[in-house]
């Protein structure tokens, strides 16, 4: 099959072996795939990557071969085409997702990453495998290109749920991104009632403001602290920080309200520095979130199916699969927000 390998710092489109469904497997033909800023990461800065999760006590990397090559892509909804032993209930046609990892009882975690091991090709190819156990049918109201942003979809719903937002609260989003975006519309569907997203591009900021956002802020034209005061009536009590560069948490500290909460979503590649007695003249919380559950994942899937979160707007650009090396290369200017492959 056709698909895109990493194979060191290089991207390169390739024909790889087709996967096969083991017991309580299914291989499923790809439909779409979005590309992850974690994917833009890992083709600039694996080495940091594998070093940063063996600092996390994590051993999932310890024997990763770069020099084997890897298939990456983890947002994808795909339609089955052949199951293996035990997995016969799933019919061919049928359009699924999952979250993306392979059970797999013998290793140490019980899983296998889909999309970040040589073992486990992800949908930057052709066709991928899932298990069973963790396969979502996809509803028919749901296009491809929607059902690709379900992983996404989740990772902001975890954040979210994870800052614990109280009634009556506002919040400041930084960075309008996909996930700072994804962050964005779940706070105004769990009734978050005036959020504030800053970005420095303008086609992120339409976009926001056409996602609900209640105050949008370039913040090279204004002080944000005193533009959300203004119009939310005092400092935020939470900052989610979805930027993931050199100096946005300590901008997230100084913006947050005394006793506040700065949830860091953005994946910082880089070793940062903070002000630790701004956090304790403030006593603030931070909080590191990763991921999801799976049933925040299946309650992401629901979200989109039901209408009640809409991310169709925030898909800008598709490509195909032999753009796709192009496509992660444009992705280093922000004018773009989810890119979704379409093989």
């Amino acid at each position: 099959m056709k698909a895109m390998v990493l194979r060191g710092k290089e991207l390169t489109i390739e024909d790889v072996a087709k996967p096969t469904p083991g017991p309580g497997q299914v291989l499923a033909r790809v439909r779409a795939c979005g590309i992850c800023g974690s994917d833009l990461h890992a083709a600039r800065f694996m080495d940091d990557m594998i070093a940063a999760s063996r600092m996390s006590g994590r051993t999932a990397w310890d024997t990763l071969d770069q020099s084997k090559g890897m298939v990456m892509g983890h947002e994808f909804v795909a339609e089955i085409v052949e199951a293996g032993l035990g997995a016969e209930e799933w019919a061919a046609g049928t359009r699924v997702t999952s979250i993306p990892v392979l059970m797999a009882p013998e290793q140490p975690n019980g899983f296998l990453s889909i999309g970040y091991s040589p073992e486990t090709p992800g949908a930057y190819g052709e066709y991928v495998i899932m298990s069973a156990p963790l396969l979502l049918r996809v509803p028919d109201s749901v296009p491809d290109r929607v059902a690709a942003t379900t992983e996404p979809c989740a990772v902001g719903l975890h954040a979210v749920r994870e800052a614990r937002m109280q009634l009556g609260e506002h919040a400041v989003v930084m960075g309008a991104g996909p996930i700072g975006l994804m962050t964005l519309l779940w706070l105004k569907k769990e009734g978050v009632g005036h959020v504030t997203i800053s970005d420095y591009a303008e086609t992120r900021r339409a976009l926001a403001r056409k996602l609900g956002a209640d105050l949008v802020l370039n913040p090279a034209d204004v002080v944000v602290a005193e533009e959300v005061a203004k119009a939310a009536g005092g400092a935020p009590p939470v900052v989610f920080e979805c930027v993931g560069v050199e100096g946005t948490l300590r901008q997230a500290m100084e913006l947050v309200a005394r006793f506040g909460r700065v949830v860091v979503v953005g994946v910082c590649m880089k070793e940062d520095r903070i002000y630790p007695m701004v956090g304790i003249n403030k006593q603030l919380t931070m909080q590191f979130v990763l991921g999801y559950s799976a049933a925040e994942y299946a309650e992401a899937l629901g979200a989109l199916a039901d209408g009640s979160v809409n991310t169709g707007p925030m898909v800008t650009r598709t490509v195909t699969l032999d753009e796709l090396p192009a496509a992660f290369a444009a992705l280093a200017d922000p004018h773009d927000c989810k890119v979704v492959v379409l093989p």
